[in-house]
């Protein structure tokens, strides 16, 4: 045995691990085509990439693609049963610094069927066990998009300013908050709060206790109870990473209804590791059910493992 893992790489003795770790937790390998008809992510996931899809003609007519994500696919076979899975799988996504698309490998996990929140506790767990596996020094940042929705309901905005106040607070940007605050006519209560929003972030303990503090609304305030719910699960577990909260973390708008989460290791400038609970998606594909899960990115992991190579 020792011979056949010599052999393999860092990163494929790692994959190994995590499969593992996946399998002994109760979820199975799940396997899918490397496409779809175009109209399925047309119909299903507008929200998903736009018009960012490398697409081409079968020879029966129809328009296909290659598949941008994983988890649209394995959706529409959720049938309000529970549905855990994993799997390992490329994805076709255009690359943040080329003017092309380039192939990216991810290992995930889904948790689709009557979603309560000890399943989505099991899964952030999940998410920062499989950090530590990588890498000792790691780190997992933990939002929910009740508390930013529940105050942005308050300000009665149109779709473009929501949206737009969205990135922003995504981005921590203060003084962007600030000065569409003033345009929109938002008033001080209120633009006070969401500029003090990307500074809600760092130990979890002290930021739910600050948040307590500033919830104007039953769902921010729910919002709240479930971060803290939640941490107390994950931090209660063995051998996970690090765990914060951020509570400017609200994901891509449209997808994520809950809790979101993503995952970084020391030396990597991105997140090798997002997720959440996107029950919206589910809704989208008819299925009355919900689902959490999340992917780990090979791309952004490539430099942890070339690093690693480097020092030894």
């Amino acid at each position: 045995m020792d011979k056949l893992l010599s052999v393999l790489k860092p990163q494929e003795i790692t994959n190994l691990k995590l499969r593992y770790l996946y399998e002994s937790l109760g979820y199975k390998e799940y396997k899918m085509s490397s496409f779809e008809e175009y109209r399925f992510y047309l119909e299903s996931s507008s929200y998903l990439f736009r018009n960012a899809v490398i697409t081409f003609t079968d020879l029966d007519g129809r328009l296909l693609a290659l598949k941008p994500d994983v988890t649209p696919s394995i959706a529409k076979h959720a049938d309000g049963a529970e549905l855990k899975v994993y799997y390992q799988e490329n994805v076709y996504r255009p690359d943040r610094n080329k003017r092309s698309f380039k192939e990216i490998g991810q290992i995930g996990l889904e948790y689709m069927g009557q979603i309560e929140q000890a399943a989505v506790a099991e899964v952030v767990a999940i998410a920062a066990k499989s950090l530590k596996l990588i890498a000792s020094d790691s780190l997992l940042e933990i939002g929910h998009c009740g508390f930013v929705d529940g105050l942005l309901e308050l300000c009665n905005l149109d779709v473009a300013v929501l949206s737009e106040l969205q990135r922003l607070i995504a981005q921590k940007n203060v003084s962007g908050i600030e000065k569409l605050c003033d345009e929109a006519g938002i008033i001080k209560a209120h633009t006070d709060l969401l500029m003090a929003i990307p500074s809600l972030c760092g130990d979890s303990d002290k930021v739910i206790a600050r948040a307590k503090e500033l919830c104007l609304t039953a769902k921010m305030n729910n919002a709240v109870k479930e971060i803290e719910t939640i941490c107390q699960s994950v931090k209660a577990a063995s051998e996970i990473c690090k765990v914060r909260v951020d509570l400017s973390l609200i994901g891509e708008e449209e997808y994520y209804n809950g809790i979101t989460f993503c995952g970084y290791i020391n030396g990597i400038a991105a997140r090798v590791l997002s997720g959440g609970r996107y029950d919206p998606l589910l809704e989208k594909l008819g299925k009355k059910c919900g689902a959490v899960g999340f992917a780990l990115y090979f791309d952004e992991l490539e430099q942890f493992y070339y690093d690693d190579r480097s020092d030894t």
